[in-house]
């Protein structure tokens, strides 16, 4: 987890009074929502699903509600597929540790950060360290062909995005009252996503840079009848233009035409986040509830518990990336079919999965060894 996902995260967890164990309170409001999930539409009208189950219903939006989607089928058994995905560990400098922060399109270039003081970014094509130029530092949050996007953080969380386009690292241009700036995600078309922010972590507004380095702010939707503080950062951006984030604690999602709509999630859209969108789907977490969304029929389908991160990224054909813990639960690979994919070490180590290739058979992740972490590919099936 780096520190713009560490820093989501504890902006979107209500943390219990001091001295009470942070994990254990999650865990526990986990185990009490696994058994069923209420989803509640914006009309007030509410379904009770088990754990698992595909249920098509509307998403809490901004602009008029779309008629529901066809009724999706309910919870089939799960086939596991124990040898689809094959790691390896990928070598560093030194044997420094590190982690897989992206992978492009084609599984080829494979981006990642060295646990080093401070982050030293890393770059490996067909297997092998490419140099970086001076301004490729810190963290490299995604790569689009030759195209490579990432930030440099100070202790203070005082962050400054680069891209490293056509031989040339620029810096990522700022919203005025803004100081600091946040990428996250690149498409095809050269278009980034993410996010700016000012002193405090949660002052922040989600925007793209397009091409020509010019900056644009996103519309933010009306929230409702939640808060209308706190953090608002855009995650996630599809070949096709849509955008995926987290407003005020609320999903969301941004369509390419820039209007935004906030996902119908478990427990009446309380809390959530988008991490990834592609083709059709969107992927990440609600009110602790692993999601994946389709956004043509307005469908939330449960996906198994897999860590705090929930869905952590995924595919434009609906297979899902849950990232695990590393420590207690799995990292899997879930096909829209439904079979599951363990993401484990060479030696059947837990891991940490966050990243997936286009076509879903490149991901990218970490395991612990001892007490330091290593790169690991998945190669899969």
């Amino acid at each position: 987890m780096d520190e713009n996902e560490l820093r989501g995260l504890m902006l979107s967890v209500e943390v219990p009074p001091s001295g009470a164990d942070v994990r254990q309170a999650m865990d526990t409001a986990r185990r009490r929502r696994r058994g069923q999930v209420v989803l509640a539409t914006k009309a007030g009208a509410a379904v009770l699903i088990a754990a698992g189950a595909f249920v098509a219903i509307q998403p809490l939006r901004s602009g008029p509600p779309a008629a529901p989607g066809p009724a999706a089928p309910g919870p089939t058994a799960t086939p596991v597929s124990k040898n689809a995905c094959v790691p390896a560990v990928l070598e560093t400098p030194g044997g420094v540790p590190g982690r897989i922060t992206a992978v492009d399109h084609t599984g080829t270039t494979i981006a990642g950060q060295l646990s080093t003081d401070p982050a030293q970014a890393i770059l490996w094509r067909d297997g092998k360290v490419v140099d970086l130029p001076p301004g490729a530092t810190g963290t490299i949050v995604d790569v689009s062909g030759d195209t490579v996007v990432g930030y440099s953080a100070t202790e203070s969380d005082e962050s400054t995005g680069w891209v490293w386009r056509d031989g040339k690292v620029t810096t990522l241009a700022k919203v005025k009252g803004y100081r600091w700036t946040n990428p996250s995600a690149i498409n095809a078309a050269g278009v980034i996503a993410g996010w700016v922010h000012g002193e405090a972590l949660d002052e922040s507004l989600p925007v793209v840079w397009t091409p020509d380095g010019k900056v644009h702010k996103l519309r933010l939707p009306a929230l409702p009848g939640g808060p209308d503080t706190g953090s608002a950062t855009a995650r996630a951006i599809s070949d096709d233009g849509k955008i995926g984030g987290e407003v005020h604690g609320f999903p969301v999602v941004w369509r390419p035409d820039g209007k935004p709509e906030v996902m119908a999630s478990p427990y009446g859209a309380e809390s959530g986040i988008v991490w990834a969108v592609a083709g059709r789907y969107a992927y990440g977490n609600a009110d602790d509830i692993e999601i994946r969304w389709d956004l043509d029929v307005y469908s939330v389908s449960v996906l198994p518990d897999s860590g705090d991160l929930g869905a952590r990224d995924g595919t434009a054909d609906g297979t899902a990336l849950m990232a695990g813990d590393g420590l207690e639960k799995p990292a899997l690979r879930i096909l829209l079919a439904g079979r599951t994919d363990p993401l484990t070490g060479p030696d059947g180590e837990f891991a940490t999965a966050t990243t997936i290739s286009a076509d879903g058979t490149t991901v990218g992740g970490s395991i612990l060894d001892g007490e330091r972490n290593r790169p690991v590919v998945w190669r899969c099936r």
